[in-house]
């Protein structure tokens, strides 16, 4: 699902001042371009707490909870960059959002793809600080 992320699906610049209101930029934007049928902010605070999205290197992976399957419309994927960090849990934080929606475990392929995107700390930084999409989608595509 990686390979289908355009420049319209990144959202570079992002500001929050809490999990929240990440969570609710993610819903807004699921609702907006029609991948569910209702606002699911509800469903991605219910995922939040069963586990924490939080993979590490300053990167989330908000996602619904198979609750929330009937909603989907359509599966998508949305980046959304917060340069400026924002408290994720406890001592996390994080830089890079990637939010997900699909109904079935296609979300286990985008983790996978995202692991080995991100797990480069290096690569990790550098796409939590750039401001160009273009540049964004090079790095992200790299391999």
């Amino acid at each position: 699902m990686i390979d289908y992320i355009s420049i319209n699906n990144l959202h570079l610049g992002c500001q929050a001042k809490n999990k929240a209101e990440v969570l609710e930029m993610v819903a807004k934007d699921f609702t907006e371009k029609g991948y569910v049928n209702q606002d699911c902010c509800v469903f991605l605070n219910e995922r939040e707490r069963q586990v924490s999205t939080f993979l590490g290197n300053g990167i989330t992976l908000p996602h619904l909870p198979k609750s929330a399957n009937d909603i989907i419309i359509k599966k998508g994927v949305e980046i959304f960059q917060f340069p400026d960090g924002v408290i994720w849990d406890r001592n996390n934080v994080m830089f890079i959002t990637i939010g997900v929606i699909a109904k079935e475990k296609e979300h286990i392929d985008v983790l996978k793809q995202i692991a080995s995107i991100f797990s480069d700390e290096i690569i990790a930084n550098a796409l939590s600080l750039i401001s160009n999409k273009e540049d964004f989608l090079r790095i992200l595509n790299r391999g």
